[in-house]
């Protein structure tokens, strides 16, 4: 099999999983190529503005299921990936941006004027429309996405969730003093007797969703 073939059968053999197998556990190894997918997911400015918190605490996710509507997949599935953006972009993402890019490019920090300029100019601008904080939140989104893709390549069935009491999930894990809110939640582990698996995938066919201008 090819790799095209590799990803759309793949992809046809996800869905949001309802229903985890609790007895059954993903690789620790299998768990960090999927965050190592997560952390190479491209941000915009490259800003990187996001925190993935593996939580393995058995009684901290019985907590986070009591603000998550009871969602059993929360305590049930192998792993549990709580995504959380930045709340101090203004006051340092641009600084660590510079210092980040200095030292692995091995470029003096004096050389990019260019990119704190980019970058200043797109924090101050977006703040300046009241949408810094949906445009941060929204890059989660991304990393989301590349996580999932690459937990499907690996016969990994994952579900994404955002219905959660956000606030509630920051108290639990205590977001706040470390700059950070959550966004959505990823489930990884493997299927158990979950009826929705057993429905074929409902999407709309190619040539309605996607349209060429020539």
């Amino acid at each position: 099999m090819n790799t095209k073939e590799n990803i759309t059968q793949a992809l046809g053999w996800r869905y949001a999983v309802q229903v985890f197998d609790p007895t059954k556990k993903v690789s620790e190894d299998d768990v960090k190529t999927i965050l190592e997918s997560a952390r190479l997911s491209p941000s915009s400015y490259g800003i990187e503005a996001w925190k993935f918190i593996v939580v393995e605490n058995p009684e901290v996710r019985v907590k986070l299921k009591e603000v998550g509507y009871g969602q059993p997949k929360i305590t049930d599935a192998s792993h549990l990936v709580v995504l959380t953006y930045r709340t101090d972009v203004v006051e340092n993402i641009v600084r660590e941006r510079l210092e980040r890019t200095a030292k692995i490019q091995n470029v003096r920090i004096e050389d990019l004027e260019g990119l704190k300029h980019s970058v200043e100019g797109a924090v101050t601008g977006v703040n300046a429309k009241g949408m810094l904080e949906a445009w941060v939140r929204s890059q989660t989104y991304i990393a989301l996405g590349i996580m999932m893709e690459t937990a499907s390549l690996m016969g990994i069935d994952n579900a994404p969730m955002e219905g959660f009491q956000n606030e509630k999930v920051d108290e639990v894990l205590g977001l706040k003093v470390k700059n950070l809110k959550s966004a959505t939640m990823l489930a990884l582990g493997y299927r158990g007797d979950d009826p929705a698996g057993k429905r074929p995938k409902v999407r709309r066919e190619f040539d309605e969703v996607v349209e060429y201008i020539k």
